[in-house]
């Protein structure tokens, strides 16, 4: 089942094959978070081809998004149970297929149908992935580590938007599938977008089977907690509800996802319908800023977050609010504004605030939960964020139905933003302090301010 290795060394930054294990899941979390966004830029396409309504458009967003968070109740403590490597690989194996499937779709059901079954085989994927990451890297450089895992998010897509639009948008692109038992369906751009991206993640799955070992369970304690070898589904859930800063974060991640959801899901079609560009061109448009942004959030984020962390049990979660702040003025230009120029601009923020908060989301739960509990943590966030928040980009697609603009909706997710700041503001200075597991020796940080990884 799970194997518990020796303590890491107080002055470790961690496992020594960390970076090579990071790069892996990295790769692994990039072409999962490829194959979910595409539907994203391809929404014309769709519309052309199948006839659906804004209304289903959103409807597709939360089939992925509700059973893909519900489904984490369980396979989050599988995680903290069970080989996380096995796990990662069945994972992408079921979304790989899902995708390939999809391409083939004749109409909204079915589409529905094959992203149920997308979000379900994706579902084990990030709690595993947390557990991995948390016993590979020490608090001394863990937001870092986090930080450029999280990097393969924009690029994802930067690649899903550009390449999946441009594919979308030739339409001389065509290909004709006959069925054994009759029937023919004709390829186009955007179904041809399935087959290329399932293929790609077929040739990551053979990468991981060779070069992805299961690390050692290195932080459980064997006489506090859950123990070195955990507790039950109970237990484990318990562990992580009872603690305050944890329902804080909770809540914080939930209003934030409500607010960025529509965004990331209806930009491209925003820029498309409202500023005449091309599929290719909003795809682009709708990533390039933003998850360029975001790169540079991550990459400074996270050594500021470590290197505050040292000097102060908040530090992390500073660096979170931080980038919450910034989401606020972000979403009310980008709703609001006629110039691509400063809606560009405020892109580039906003995906500057995401790199902060996100890059730090994951670290700032480790340091209030049971060792034995992570995944089961991250998972539960993932839940709580479909139950509550899946909703907004289907209700923002309804009421563009009802003739409701992108843009107005946009800026009212502003005040969604500027309620998550302020709670995980009150978290971090009156729940966190009585909650810290983590590190809290002054001198030991002031000494590791000096060196280097």
């Amino acid at each position: 089942m799970i194997n518990i290795g020796k303590p890491l060394a107080a002055d470790s930054y961690g496992v020594p094959d960390r970076w090579f294990v990071l790069a892996l899941v990295s790769l692994n979390y990039f072409t999962l978070y490829l194959h979910r966004n595409l539907l994203s830029y391809i929404q014309p396409s769709l519309m052309g081809e199948l006839g659906l309504s804004d209304t289903q458009l959103g409807l597709l967003q939360q089939a992925f998004l509700l059973p893909y968070c519900l489904a984490q109740i369980g396979v989050g403590y599988l995680s903290d149970r069970f080989r996380r490597r096995s796990v990662l690989l069945i994972s992408l194996t079921l979304s790989v297929v899902s995708l390939a499937c999809t391409g083939l779709a004749q109409g909204f059901v079915e589409l529905f149908f094959w992203r149920v079954l997308l979000a379900l085989g994706q579902a084990a994927s990030v709690p595993a992935i947390a557990g991995i990451m948390a016993d590979c890297f020490t608090a001394r450089s863990r937001s870092r580590a986090v930080s450029i895992y999280l990097l393969s998010s924009p690029l994802s897509l930067v690649v899903a938007g550009w390449l999946g639009g441009s594919i979308a948008d030739w339409n001389p692109l065509k290909v004709s599938f006959e069925f054994v038992g009759g029937g023919v369906v004709e390829l186009a751009g955007w179904r041809i977008v399935q087959f290329v991206f399932a293929t790609f993640g077929a040739v990551v799955i053979l990468l991981l089977s060779v070069l992805l070992r299961e690390p050692e369970r290195t932080e459980r304690a064997g006489d506090a907690g859950l123990g070195t070898s955990g507790g039950s589904l109970r237990q484990t859930l318990l562990a992580v509800l009872s603690v305050r800063t944890y329902l804080a974060l909770a809540t914080v991640y939930v209003l934030a996802m409500i607010a960025m959801n529509p965004v990331l899901y209806w930009a491209a079609r925003y820029f498309h319908d409202a500023f005449g560009m091309t599929q290719g061109q909003a795809g682009f448009f709708a990533t390039v800023w933003t998850q360029s942004g975001m790169v540079i959030g991550l990459l400074a984020g996270g050594r500021l977050a470590d290197v505050w962390a040292r000097r102060s049990m908040t530090g992390r979660s500073n660096v979170a609010l931080i980038g919450l702040v910034l989401w606020v003025p972000s979403l009310f230009v980008i709703g609001t504004s006629d110039s691509t120029l400063s809606i560009a601009t405020a892109m580039l923020v906003m995906g500057l605030g995401s790199g902060l908060y996100l890059g730090n989301l994951w670290t700032t739960t480790f340091e209030v939960v049971d060792p034995a509990a992570r995944s089961t943590s991250i998972g539960l966030l993932n839940v709580a964020s479909g139950l509550l928040a899946s909703w907004s980009a289907p209700a923002v697609g309804a009421l563009h139905d009802r003739n409701v603009d992108f843009g107005s909706m946009f800026a009212v997710l502003s005040l969604l933003a500027a309620a998550s700041a302020g709670i995980l503001a009150l978290s971090t200075f009156f729940l966190l302090p009585s909650d810290y597991r983590g590190p809290t020796t002054a001198s030991q940080g002031r000494e590791d301010l000096g060196q280097s990884n």
